[in-house]
């Protein structure tokens, strides 16, 4: 439970440093890295989906504005995935979690539920994202590339982001 204390201090750090890593680490023109959508993925279940849209909003436009430089990219992609959150948990943790305002964690629920949960989120944030980047001006097999190798590097960061902003129950 010390965790859930800690949170908003975490997510403004990661928010942060997602901020640095869209400035000064650029990795190719067919990956883009994002650990945002873990973040509103671990947002506890207490807070309500608009409040989490708004957070989610709010956090996508702080990246659009300090890094990216396209206003409302990162907003309009992340929304999306706050709206789907709870129903992204239900799928995979079970409507027990929902109902106990519990947060999962990979003690619990282990890599594989954890990592398919990551996956849909990072799916529907990219899927967003690289529609309204490209705004149909990039041929599909860019698209497609762009989109396979972002979900395996994001996969990666966001399983790590997710180890740290959800609380483990052995302490």
């Amino acid at each position: 439970m010390r965790m859930n204390q800690h949170f908003g201090i975490l997510y403004v750090l990661l928010l942060i440093c997602q901020i640095f890593m869209s400035n000064y680490s650029p990795v190719g023109p067919y990956i883009m890295l994002s650990f945002l959508p873990a973040m509103v993925l671990c947002i506890p279940l207490k807070i309500s989906t608009v409040w989490c849209m708004l957070i989610a909003f709010g956090s996508g436009l702080a990246i659009d504005w300090l890094s990216e430089g396209l206003i409302g990219i990162n907003a309009a992609s992340l929304v999306p995935v706050a709206l789907s959150r709870k129903l992204i948990i239900r799928v995979f943790f079970g409507e027990d979690l929902i109902t106990r305002g519990d947060s999962f964690s990979f003690n619990k629920y282990g890599v594989a539920k954890v990592s398919a949960a990551v996956v849909t989120a990072i799916t529907i944030f990219l899927a967003i994202y690289i529609m309204l980047d490209g705004a149909g001006t990039r041929p599909i097999w860019f698209n497609l590339a762009y989109f396979g190798a972002s979900l395996l590097a994001n996969w990666l960061l966001c399983l790590i982001v997710t180890n740290i902003l959800t609380p483990d129950d052995r302490k």
